[in-house]
């Protein structure tokens, strides 16, 4: 199906192209010189647009890049140096995803993060791995949190219901912790 809108939008695109041509007095060597690489540019950048958005969703089966967008909850813990539970959080975690790139957003009641740097990798047992470097921003009236950077690896069921995991900070605060994301059902 495809294959029969790209055969179709070609000649369109190219007949218009080069009747606009004609219009500003191009030779005809000159129309097809141009035409044919805008009408292929043209055609390209709709197409991968379209499957980029939306056609690789229900392809998926054939990329093999599982859809985990949507939002989640998130249970957090946070551990002391003597690797004893320091915090209990909670935060709510959305990702956005297309073919070439997920984001991942973690709000808990004291700050942002927005990731920076994200893959999604599969495992050997069917499981996937989503591994990102984030940076989180306290909000507006947290003097005790400081921005900083950290890094998480988040393991999905093979359902795609839910993740467990791990991060750590960067050296400006230092904290290791585990996650686990279970999707909000719709």
């Amino acid at each position: 199906m495809l294959a029969t809108v790209v055969v179709s939008l070609l000649p369109a695109v190219g007949i218009g192209l080069s009747e606009a041509m004609a219009k500003i007095g191009l030779p005809e060597w000159g129309k097809y010189l141009l035409v044919i690489p805008i009408t292929a540019g043209v055609v390209y950048t709709g197409i991968h647009w379209c499957f980029n958005k939306f056609a690789w969703r229900p392809l998926s089966y054939l990329s093999q890049i599982p859809h985990i967008a949507g939002e989640w909850n998130c249970e957090g813990k946070t551990y002391a140096d003597d690797g004893s539970i320091a915090q209990h959080w909670v935060a709510q975690l959305s990702i956005s995803q297309t073919w070439e790139k997920i984001r991942v957003r973690l709000e808990t009641k004291s700050s942002i993060s927005h990731s920076i740097s994200v893959a999604l990798i599969p495992e050997a047992d069917g499981c996937w791995m989503l591994m990102y470097s984030y940076m989180n921003q306290p909000k507006v009236g947290n003097l005790k949190l400081h921005a900083h950077k950290g890094y998480a690896e988040m393991r999905f069921s093979k359902e795609l219901k839910y993740a467990e995991g791990e991060y750590f900070t960067a050296k400006s605060r230092g904290t290791v912790g585990a996650m686990k994301f279970i999707r909000r059902q719709k």
